[in-house]
């Protein structure tokens, strides 16, 4: 045992001379041996044995190197009959020249019915949500009002087996549900309000005729205290292609 330890030590000397680098284990008997496996010389790259545990990167912490973050979806506007470029900028707060650039236009050029053309700062003013089609078919004035499902508005009770239930045949709910003129804006058409936010098409009523809309709300009391809004800046949305 003694020789064994005049022998390690020799050979701790010599390590510590030619400056390699070293690992002790310590063992229960007490004995401190070399790991010839953890010793390491200057200038090489052993591969060493693995003393803990790896930590591997989730699918969720890996690095996108090189990738940029991916842009919102633009906001588009759909050309109707008779519309030029004038027209369109001055529904939107744009100049001709502004818009006309944005698209590569000339400021007189002829527009083609369903041409689709950018807004600029659209995407600021109508906030939709990433999943809403971001294809404008139409910008409108309107004048707003507000309905409920009761008596004091359809003439119908809790009790008739039609309450509540809007002209598309789906059950009118407040965030949701707009009476409109269907000659003007078709039943399952959404559209965004400013500053009410996105609704859809499901239900008619005999005083909303052109540009008007109801708004439903479920609380009469509510309903009243909303009032008349007139000159709302109303856009009535489609499908992107």
């Amino acid at each position: 045992m003694y020789q064994r330890n005049i022998k390690s030590l020799y050979v701790l000397i010599l390590f510590i001379l030619l400056g390699w680098k070293l690992d002790f284990h310590s063992h229960a008997s007490g004995i401190w041996e070399l790991n010839a496996a953890s010793l390491a010389v200057p200038g090489s790259k052993p591969d060493l044995p693995v003393q803990g545990p790896v930590w591997e990167p989730s699918p969720k912490s890996e690095l996108n190197v090189g990738m940029q973050p991916i842009a919102p979806k633009r906001i588009m506007y759909q050309v109707n009959e008779g519309e030029t470029l004038e027209h369109i900028a001055q529904q939107f707060g744009n100049s001709v020249e502004t818009l006309a650039m944005e698209n590569q236009l000339e400021p007189s050029q002829l527009l083609i019915v369903g041409q689709q053309l950018h807004i600029p700062s659209a995407e600021a003013v109508i906030p939709l949500p990433d999943d809403q089609p971001k294809v404008i078919s139409q910008v409108m004035n309107s004048t707003l009002t507000a309905y409920t499902a009761g008596v004091e508005s359809t003439g119908k009770s809790e009790g008739h087996p039609e309450y509540g239930i809007t002209f598309s045949g789906s059950k009118a709910e407040e965030g949701r549900t707009i009476a409109v003129d269907p000659a003007v804006i078709p039943i399952g058409t959404e559209v965004f309000i400013d500053g009410v936010g996105i609704r859809t098409a499901e239900d008619t009523g005999s005083a909303v005729r052109g540009a008007r809309i109801d708004v439903y709300m479920n609380d009469l009391g509510e309903a009243v205290n909303f009032g008349v809004k007139r000159n709302v800046k109303v856009y009535v949305l489609s499908a992107s292609r």
